[in-house]
């Protein structure tokens, strides 16, 4: 959890300092920004994402992987893939700077975790992940955007032995930061 909380920080920084800084530069449309690069980040998938714009529809990928063999960190091995498919609802450009959508999501994501505990290195633990929800990407300095998004979240564990903890289902919240390019 070390490391989430760090990346949190970072991302809470830059929300902060660009609520307070005059909004610069040109129309923010997403349609005129339809690529995006960035990182996405939730309690069960991180990483680099790449986001594409289709008209009213999009698609994102993300990827995150780390490896820390010192026993101090909870995981000796993480990552996560994830697939997420948007569909906008609701679109608005409040000026030349500024603008926002609403949509729906749907994703599907795989992590696997190698855990360790006092040093002790525990057994692969591997997740599929399906989910759906709704986000807001709010688009400001004409290139950024600020995707926010609540998803219930259905998890199947199929390395786990006792079934009764192999499914679980979680509202999850994810928030992510990309830079939009033509």
């Amino acid at each position: 959890m070390k490391k989430h909380s760090h990346v949190c920080a970072v991302l809470l920084v830059i929300i902060l300092l660009g609520a307070t800084f005059p909004l610069l530069g040109a129309t923010t449309t997403p349609e005129n920004l339809p690529y995006g690069i960035g990182i996405q980040v939730s309690p069960s998938i991180w990483g680099l994402s790449y986001h594409q714009q289709f008209g009213k529809h999009a698609i994102q990928g993300t990827v995150g992987i780390s490896f820390v063999p010192d026993p101090q960190w909870e995981s000796m091995l993480t990552y996560g893939v994830a697939l997420d498919y948007q569909r906008t609802l609701y679109g608005y450009d409040y000026n030349a700077y500024l603008g926002s959508r609403l949509y729906a999501l749907a994703t599907l994501a795989h992590t696997g975790e190698i855990p360790t505990d006092s040093g002790v290195t525990g057994p692969f633990e591997a997740k599929i992940l399906i989910g759906a929800g709704f986000g807001v990407e709010v688009l400001f300095f004409k290139n950024f955007s600020l995707p926010i998004e609540f998803a219930y979240q259905f998890s199947y564990s199929p390395t786990q032995s006792d079934m009764k903890k192999a499914f679980g289902l979680d509202l999850v919240p994810k928030l992510g930061l990309r830079f939009r390019f033509t």
